[in-house]
Formats: C-alpha cells, structure tokens, sequence
C-alpha cells in the first residue's frame, strides 16, 4: 500500500461507499466488495508466499508440451514464474488489482488461487482459511489504517521492494508508516477490545506441565504435573 497509494485509496472508497462510517468488514460483506477481493488476488499472485510449491513427485511417465518427464521425477513448479509470465498477465511486475475486474473492453486475467496454493493431492489444506484471512486483513486494516512511506528529516523514503529466497519467501527489512486514519476509526479498533476481550494466559498451568521417560518400559513416556 505504500509502494502504491491509488490502490489504497480506492480500495478505502470502496469501503466507505459499500459499508458506509461504525463498523469493519466481515466475511458477509466480501461479495459486495469487489475491489477488495481483487486486492487479495494481486497480494497472491504479486509475491507468492511459496515462489517454488514444494516438491512432488511423478508417479507415471507423462509428458508435458515437448517434455518427457520420467515416472519418479522431482517436479518443483515455479510459481513465481507463473504468476509472472507476461502471456498471462499485463504488466507482471507492477500491482494492479484492476486486472482481475471485468470491465468494457477487459476480460479479467487468470485467478492465482488456482497456482497459489499449489496443485494436486499436496495442495495446501489451509487454503480457504489462509484466503480468507488475507482478505480479513486487507479489508479490515485499510478500514482503519493509512499506510505511506516512511519518512526522514521530512522526505519520504522510497525503495524498491526486496525479497528474501527460500522455500517461505519473506520481505526483506523495509520503513513504513502507519497511522490511524481518524479519531472514528480510532473507536473503532478500541471496541473490538470490547467484543474480543483478550483472555486469560495459560503460561502459568504450561509451566507445570512437564515429561519424564519411563525406563522401566521400554518406549512409555509418561507426563507428571
């Protein structure tokens, strides 16, 4: 969002115009919020969380295109690859939500919840729980929040995103700015305190807690408090 201020800036009209002052967006209010389910598709498909899946493994001779892939052979697919090859998607490197919006003249690119998560029988089990909290999050925040650049002896600090490699790709370090967006959006962070007050730590009954073998059975681990 700081790298690209319109998009936060439509996405909040969106919020204001659909939901209207007093309350954040909750999973019902998704489907009448289009915007900010685009954001969500761009967030997945901009950065993958997971460049390169995880590994499968061929369990028959296949070919793919040209390609003869041997049964046996460690496939690693390059999502990130996918996600930015320009024959699919205009413009891969920039964010824009916007190519996911059907409009006069545009037919929405392709979905990446159908890359994202990766494939087959080792798809990601928590994808619709991690989906939607990407979306609890994006909506949600950008309700109460703005978010800029970072500032220093009053300039903003702009840098080129970064990221780190790995099987879990993360962002490098990086200086943002965020700041509540008014005293109303203030309450209203406060009054979720109020509907989800924190409970009470389990730390002290944990800390009782402990294990010990058994070497009078073989492989018996029993638990003492």
């Amino acid at each position: 969002m700081a790298l690209y201020p319109e998009v936060q800036r439509k996405a909040q009209d969106e919020i204001e115009r659909v939901l209207g002052p007093g309350r954040l967006p909750k999973m019902a209010d998704r489907p009448s919020l289009p915007y900010i389910n685009a954001i969500v598709k761009e967030v997945l498909r901009w950065h993958p969380v997971a460049p390169m899946a995880i590994p499968h493994m061929s369990t028959a001779d296949d070919n793919c295109g040209k390609y003869f892939i041997p049964k046996g052979s460690i496939i690693m697919p390059n999502i990130w690859a996918m996600m930015h090859d320009p024959t699919t998607y205009d413009d891969p490197m920039a964010f824009k939500p916007e190519r996911f919006l059907e409009t006069e003249g545009h037919v929405p690119e392709m979905d990446p919840h159908s890359i994202a998560f990766g494939f087959g029988r080792r798809i990601c089990p928590g994808r619709f729980l991690a989906d939607n909290t990407v979306y609890l999050s994006v909506a949600q925040s950008l309700t109460v929040f703005d978010v800029s650049n970072a500032t220093q002896d009053g300039i903003a600090i702009t840098k080129s995103p970064k990221f780190e490699p790995g099987v879990i790709s993360h962002p490098t370090p990086f200086q943002c700015s965020i700041a509540v967006r008014g005293p109303s959006e203030e309450a209203l962070i406060l009054s979720v305190e109020q509907e989800h007050p924190w409970e009470p730590s389990d730390a002290s009954d944990l800390e009782k807690v402990g294990y010990k073998i058994d070497t009078s059975v073989p492989d018996k681990i029993s638990s003492r408090r």
